[in-house]
């Protein structure tokens, strides 16, 4: 009898045991199959690389490098990339250039410097093709670069590839308009050659549906404030929506069909941090005048917004004679449901 339960018992685990065992030889079974399909792919583009194919030498170069499909040999993919790069095939330029300015090969302090002098010039030919992953890795290369002419390089020229590639590709935009930022955004920007340059690099990312630089252009002399400010807050910019439902609320501007409804703007920066948001909103909420009342989230928001350092939401809160730490706070606060897309 026992031995009839022992065998009960360990049937169910016995099953399960032989599950995991024929799944793990299935999986071990769809790896060996990927690895000789690999290999298979890579000796049969051979021939074709040895007869001078520029871009099946990339590809058997890309392949050594990343090693998902054949053994990763990077001496092995600098072989063909190099013999691609010669060629003037420009992403063999680019990997290549990448390959030898990260030291790989742990060449010696003497060998160094002309390593990192070629991989800047492999760069530098891409970028010189209109190459743009080059040319931005190119300019940040040597723009951030604390030496006047890094490994030989010019600036000047760096500077010239960002200003190119930045007229067509995002993130070349974007390096460049950090460049001149200098890790400072103005407030305010009046009309200088500075600030014209930043603009037409804002007006790039702005028409690319980032609400960041839709913001920055409502504070720029000359711009149509109120038209960015729009455009930020429909996109969800936490600034943005807090100032559109503040002039809204104090009937500056009326919104516009496109517009969230106001507890929908204060709602969404006051989720994302803004502290005047949870201030307005908690307050709003709690008296009942602009929203349907809702006592208990306008306190949580007020809390939150106390617990931030706020002096208003902490007079406010002294005044309704609720300690700031009886209604405490989550991280995130419930988000208050427009009801009403105007105030």
């Amino acid at each position: 009898m026992n031995r009839y339960r022992m065998h009960n018992w360990c049937t169910p685990w016995l099953m399960v045991l032989l599950a995991i065992g024929v799944f793990a030889a299935a999986q071990n079974a769809h790896a060996q199959a990927e690895y000789d399909e690999g290999i298979r792919v890579y000796k049969a583009l051979l021939p074709k690389a040895e007869a001078g194919d520029a871009e099946v030498q990339t590809t058997l170069g890309m392949m050594r490098l990343r090693g998902d499909v054949v053994p990763r040999d990077l001496k092995v993919a600098r072989v063909w990339l190099g013999k691609a790069a010669v060629q003037d095939h420009t992403p063999a330029q680019y990997y290549l250039g990448q390959l030898l300015m990260l030291d790989v090969f742990g060449a010696n302090a003497s060998d160094l410097h002309k390593q990192l002098a070629e991989g800047l010039g492999w760069l530098r030919k891409a970028s010189r093709e209109q190459h743009q992953p080059s040319q931005l890795l190119y300019a940040k290369t040597l723009l951030q670069s604390t030496l006047e002419r890094p490994y030989g390089h010019s600036k000047v020229e760096a500077q010239q590839h960002l200003n190119a590639c930045a007229e067509t590709h995002l993130q070349c935009t974007q390096f460049a308009l950090e460049l001149l930022d200098n890790n400072q955004h103005e407030a305010y920007c009046p009309k200088s050659d500075l600030c014209e340059q930043k603009k037409r690099l804002l007006y790039m990312l702005a028409n690319a549906e980032d609400s960041h630089a839709r913001y920055r252009l409502s504070k720029f002399e000359g711009e149509d404030r109120m038209f960015w400010l729009r455009r930020a807050a429909r996109l969800g910019h936490p600034q943005a929506s807090f100032e559109l439902a503040e002039r809204v609320l104090n009937n500056q501007v009326p919104l516009q069909p496109e517009d969230p409804a106001v507890l929908a703007l204060l709602n969404s920066a006051a989720q994302q941090g803004v502290i005047e948001a949870m201030h307005l909103l908690g307050s709003l909420l709690h008296e009942g005048t602009r929203f349907p009342v809702n006592k208990p989230l306008g306190l949580q928001w007020l809390n939150l917004a106390a617990e931030h350092g706020h002096e208003p939401s902490k007079q406010l809160l002294a005044q309704l004679r609720v300690p700031a730490d009886s209604n405490p706070a989550n991280d995130k606060v419930e988000s208050a449901q427009p009801t009403e897309s105007t105030p």
